[in-house]
């Protein structure tokens, strides 16, 4: 199967704004965010100015009609500056994919121009404690009582928890249909028993605030429901694979950052009376390191492009998402080896980048995960 990817004049031209966005504007403010945890609002606010939230939405609601090619060139380059600030943009986007994919036409209306615009943000209520890959657990219940569903329950490790406007929250609507059970629904941050609990104190992203959100009787218009009643697991699996573009974009961007540092800082170290890139040893680190950049992005591009062809894409975001993240991984480590103690120190952003790395082979699916569906594609 023959894949172009060569960018479009549009896409070139986004890219190399969006680029220079990153690197006067958010790249500055990435240190402050990760030791405040500091939700990055005014990144939110730049990006949403560029129409960057609304890329995949349809124009017909504000959007920017693009495809996820389009989206992973911009995720790519923001990551580049600010892996919080990437994640808060794709958690959002996922609220984006269900309505405009699954949504009524009431439901798109209703929520999408805001979406578009980026006046509000949106977030997926999908894990609980006892519920991650294994969606046969999950225990949020939705009763159906007269026009409104009643919702209890509790979700976990949610990204956009507290800043999101409207949350997709998988449920169970029929206990003894096991998968076949699941629905998405959407409910509105402002509902009557809607609460927030803490965020958690995480090891990087930390600009992304990850939280837990709680379902007291929460009730809802059954017109909520995303869909058919019960296809909820369909639905996620497919949210899953976009978010996996998302994930794998994400990883490459941070491994081209940290390549670019180390590259040049190889560059202006001197010992044993050369800079240090004229040593063997380095040079090839650098040639693994380039190696596992382009692989990543090949793939990266291969999952996004299956994507838009409207094509069968889940076994390929999988496969990008699990090599880039631990390319990334490697990058990231063998740039921090370049820079010796200096790289382990708070004053450089490699010790932030290794910490921020660390969660691409675990969200959206742990890589293990990630392995058990390629598996099954490839052993069917």
């Amino acid at each position: 199967m023959a894949i172009d990817f060569t960018m479009t004049t549009g896409q070139s031209m986004l890219k190399q704004t969006v680029a220079r966005l990153a690197k006067e504007k958010i790249a500055p403010k990435a240190k402050e965010i990760d030791e405040k945890a500091e939700f990055p609002w005014e990144n939110v606010k730049a990006l949403a100015e560029l129409g960057i939230f609304g890329l995949t939405i349809p124009e017909k609601y504000g959007g920017g009609g693009e495809g996820w090619v389009t989206l992973t060139i911009v995720t790519e380059e923001i990551a580049k500056a600010c892996v919080s600030t990437s994640t808060v943009l794709f958690c959002s986007g996922f609220v984006n994919f269900f309505l405009t994919v699954y949504g009524t036409e009431e439901q798109r209306q209703k929520y999408l121009p805001d979406l578009a615009t980026g006046k509000i943000l949106g977030g997926w209520a999908h894990t609980e404690p006892g519920s991650g890959s294994d969606l046969e657990t999950i225990e949020t219940k939705a009763v159906l009582e007269g026009d409104h569903y009643v919702i209890n329950g509790l979700k976990h490790f949610i990204s956009n928890a507290g800043s999101a406007k409207i949350y997709v929250v998988t449920v169970v609507t029929d206990k003894t249909k096991g998968l076949r059970g699941l629905s998405q629904i959407l409910v509105d941050s402002n509902t009557k028993g809607l609460s927030i609990g803490p965020f958690f104190n995480k090891m990087g992203i930390r600009g992304s605030h990850t939280g837990t959100v709680i379902f007291d009787d929460c009730r809802v218009p059954k017109e909520n429901i995303l869909g058919q009643l019960g296809n909820g697991f369909m639905q996620g699996v497919q949210c899953f694979g976009e978010g996996r573009i998302s994930v794998a974009a994400q990883a490459v961007g941070l491994a081209q950052a940290a390549y670019d540092a180390a590259r040049e800082y190889a560059k202006q170290r001197v010992q044993y009376k050369q800079p240090i890139a004229k040593h063997q040893a380095l040079r090839f680190m650098f040639a693994d390191m380039a190696v596992d950049i382009s692989a990543a992005r090949l793939l990266t591009y291969q999952a996004a492009v299956t994507k838009d062809r409207g094509e069968d894409f889940i076994e390929q975001a999988a496969m990008a998402k699990v090599f880039a993240a631990e390319a990334a991984h490697r990058v990231v480590s063998k740039s921090l080896q370049m820079f010796g103690g200096y790289g382990y120190m708070k004053d450089l952003p490699m010790e932030r980048y290794y910490r921020d790395q660390r969660i691409m082979e675990i969200y959206e699916g742990t890589s293990e995960m990630a392995r058990l569906g390629i598996a099954g594609y490839e052993l069917r």
